[in-house]
């Protein structure tokens, strides 16, 4: 039944509408964490403390929240930076150009 999504054309009122139906790919609320070189995760305990151990985080309070707007610049800055970087996120919101 799932390659029946994979096979058809699906426009973006048509994506919203399933998913508010509780069809297509995802159901009900979900959020996720995307990566500094744009993989795309699902957001829970267990991938943060991952993330943390990863990157050998002792101190929560070293860690800094930031919130960035998308808008056309951004977006452009964010291709550029998506076809030269593993680090892309750090590169266009954080690194002083």
């Amino acid at each position: 039944m799932e390659a029946e999504f994979m096979n058809r054309p699906m426009s973006v009122d048509s994506a919203v509408e399933g998913a508010s139906e509780g069809k297509g790919y995802v159901k009900g609320v979900v959020t996720y964490s995307v990566m500094d070189d744009l993989t795309v995760v699902p957001m829970s305990t267990i991938s943060s403390v991952t993330l943390l151990n990863k990157f050998q985080i002792k101190d929560l309070g070293s860690l800094e929240e930031k919130t960035v707007g998308v808008g056309f610049d951004e977006g452009l800055n964010l291709l550029k930076a998506s076809l030269q970087s593993k680090t892309v996120l750090t590169d266009v919101f954080l690194k002083k150009n």
